[in-house]
């Protein structure tokens, strides 16, 4: 496992080094192995970590992400094909959330999609590398290799998350001049002391935020303009591992692959779902042209799905796993009504909240259980996020944070 393009200076804390971290470390629990690149659960508090994502501002390496550059003048045609919904007659400089079915109709992945222009696109999926998939459809989409050109770009590109109520106003201390007149998914391009630098509108926290891209030889002079920020701003603006960004895309509702869904990276034949499944049916165009999955979509919207997905309020600690069967009360008797997707600890609600996956015949529970080693939790199920605040989508954003 690597470092990622931010970790020696996110780590600035009394949290163990990297060498330690996989000395004693044990992964899964205190890191997770993300596309060969060590992601830790936290840089030595989470909770504080959470709360300056909510209340001020904090950073998240994106680096490891994977990046795919589909370009060419076939590309916005390839993409038609392949996602749930056309993005080759959408507006460009633009963040487009996706999805992607195998034939059956089961998701494949979801993805950020930067669209630059109508022949240049670049595909953000979390860990699997879609390169030869995309290519795949060349002889059936009748596509000449000069019209077409996917490459992944995964190490060339390093990225950082922006997020939190201040982060409008330490981007624009940073150069980012009206960065705070971005609309939620709009993309510009900034000339950043002779570097080209991508921000989007975006985030993964349900919060204000941003994702700032850049070549990778870009990375030490966007450490000294973030440290520059901290000095200016007289703010901590610490970065945040992976158990405050669960608890933060929980509290959004957000879904992710491998957590909310099976893939091909972690496959498990009783975790797969289609869209409808997982709350992306708005993502499935079932009217317009043909694409991967069309078929077996339009059949089961007409047949019913499985599942609904549901989010879940525990009001007190536990240790729930994923998987674990939800019951509720049916026709006077307890009955296994679906089983968790995942959890997180949120410290803003001062519960445990998390995703599940509801038979579609209890689609209208509201109250269920857990047990562990024989005790209940009771769990009250609602639909939609628990954290909604204006800021998220106001324009322009206040600089004063």
């Amino acid at each position: 496992m690597k470092k990622s393009a931010f970790f020696d200076f996110f780590n600035d804390t009394d949290a163990a080094q990297f060498e330690q971290i996989l000395q004693i470390g044990v992964e899964d629990q205190d890191y997770i192995n993300w596309n060969g690149f060590l992601l830790p659960k936290d840089y030595g508090n989470a909770e504080q970590e959470y709360w300056a994502i909510r209340k001020s501002c904090a950073l998240f390496d994106v680096s490891p992400i994977r990046k795919i550059r589909i370009t060419g003048s076939a590309a916005g045609r390839l993409l038609d094909y392949v996602l749930t919904r056309p993005v080759s007659n959408t507006q460009s400089m633009r963040g487009i959330y996706v999805a992607y079915c195998h034939e059956d109709g089961s998701m494949k992945d979801d993805s950020i999609l930067y669209k630059f222009a109508h022949d240049d696109y670049l595909l953000m999926p979390s860990d699997i590398d879609h390169s030869a998939y995309l290519d795949s459809f060349r002889e059936h989409l009748d596509i000449s290799p000069k019209d077409l050109s996917i490459t992944d770009c995964t190490d060339h590109w390093h990225g950082v998350a922006v997020q939190g109520p201040q982060s409008a106003s330490i981007l624009a201390s940073m150069g980012f001049n009206q960065v705070n007149e971005l609309k939620p998914f709009e993309v510009r391009q900034y000339a950043i002391l002779g570097a080209n630098v991508v921000v989007a509108r975006m985030g993964f926290t349900a919060d204000l935020g941003y994702e700032v891209w850049f070549q990778s030889d870009f990375t030490p002079t966007f450490q000294t303009l973030i440290q520059g920020a901290r000095d200016a701003k007289k703010l901590a603006i610490p970065a945040y591992g992976l158990t405050a960004l669960e608890a933060c895309r929980l509290e959004g509702a957000f879904i992710v692959a491998g957590w909310d869904f099976s893939t091909e990276a972690d496959p498990d034949p009783d975790f797969v779902r289609s869209p409808f499944e997982v709350g992306l049916g708005w993502l499935v165009n079932l009217k317009g042209k043909d694409f991967v999955g069309r078929d077996a979509l339009i059949d089961q919207n007409a047949g019913g799905q499985r599942f609904v997905l549901r989010q879940f309020e525990i009001s007190q600690r536990c240790d729930v796993e994923d998987g674990l069967a939800v019951y509720a009360m049916v026709n006077g008797g307890q009955q296994e009504v679906g089983s968790v997707n995942c959890s997180a600890w949120s410290w803003g609600l001062g519960s445990l909240i998390g995703n599940l996956s509801l038979y579609q015949q209890h689609s209208d529970c509201a109250e269920a259980w857990i047990l562990l080693k024989g005790e209940r939790f009771d769990m009250t199920l609602s639909r939609g996020p628990f954290f909604k605040d204006p800021r998220r989508t106001q324009t322009p954003v206040s600089l004063l944070g």
